[in-house]
């Protein structure tokens, strides 16, 4: 039987179609039960959840249905290697996309200019669904364009978007709250669980840059990037947030710390790294990094 491209593109049409649906009805069950069960929810904290996540999600369906339509069929025409459509190319780009995901989501916390777009989403002091859609409204690209490698090595974009789809789905799902989802022992060696992301979100120091899989937890395993919660109860947002904060500030504070750096010293070469190491960098003996804070917790 011959492989067809077209089978692959009926079922991301119909998998994009359906889990909207999914993902809204499970954000209803999740706050109604929240709400009337527990009275702990933290209704400014979701709404900007929804803001963020409303306005992002305009902006990355543009930007989707261009590159769709217009850059990966334009990079796949350009391919380095024609591959033969079949089976093996499914499992291969499973494998690149997550390997890629990992890699992106390091460099996110390990980068300071894109920790500062990245924070937003671990500003939240709550897990919930909503928290999912916690992004930075200036974060309309960045390190994405890493994934045009896929079509470029010769794997069928189409393949990258089902994939995509399928790990936006997953990492909402993630961010349900621990009172409704407790460990998965079995599912957590194939797919990352919301136990595996939530210590993701924890600013505890041991927990810090730990568990960057979302869709599986292989490329932690083997990075020795993953975790688990043994050390300390786990406690929500960053370093510099652990309360909620407005919409506003959420975008903008760390670029604000940033800048203060950069100003802070009247060397370049420092300014220019202030930009581009791990954030809690500075001159000299300051850091504060999280490997730093890591090796100073555990001494």
């Amino acid at each position: 039987m011959h492989f067809k491209i077209i089978q692959f593109e009926d079922f991301l049409k119909y998998t994009k179609a359906f889990l909207p649906y999914f993902f809204v009805s499970l954000l209803v069950i999740e706050t109604v039960y929240l709400l009337l069960q527990l009275h702990k929810y933290k209704k400014k904290e979701t709404a900007i959840n929804l803001l963020t996540g409303g306005i992002s999600i305009v902006a990355q369906s543009i930007l989707k249905i261009f590159f769709f339509t217009n850059i990966y069929p334009k990079v796949y025409s350009h391919r380095l290697f024609d591959i033969t459509l079949g089976w093996h190319q499914v499992f291969i780009t499973l494998f690149l996309y997550t390997f890629l995901q990992w890699l992106t989501h390091m460099l996110e916390h390990k980068i300071r200019i894109f920790w500062c777009l990245h924070e937003v989403h671990h500003s939240a002091t709550q897990m919930n669904i909503t928290t999912g859609l916690r992004t930075s409204i200036f974060d309309l690209v960045s390190l994405e364009m890493m994934y045009l490698l896929i079509p470029l090595f010769g794997f069928h974009y189409v393949f990258y978007f089902f994939f995509y789809s399928i790990n936006k789905f997953w990492g909402s799902f993630i961010h349900l709250n621990e009172k409704l989802v407790s460990n998965i022992p079995f599912l957590k060696y194939f797919l990352v669980t919301p136990a595996g992301h939530h210590l993701h979100h924890a600013r505890n120091i041991p927990y810090l840059d730990k568990n960057y899989g979302e869709l599986v937890p292989w490329f932690d395993h083997i990075f020795k990037t993953y975790e688990k919660e043994e050390v300390e109860k786990i406690e929500y947002g960053t370093l510099k947030v652990t309360e909620e904060i407005g919409f506003w500030k959420s975008q903008t504070h760390e670029f604000k710390a940033l800048w203060r750096d950069i100003k802070s010293t009247n060397n370049y070469y420092h300014k220019l790294l202030f930009l581009f190491m791990p954030p809690g960098w500075a001159p000299g003996n300051f850091d504060n990094t999280a490997n730093v804070l890591q090796r100073r917790y555990y001494e």
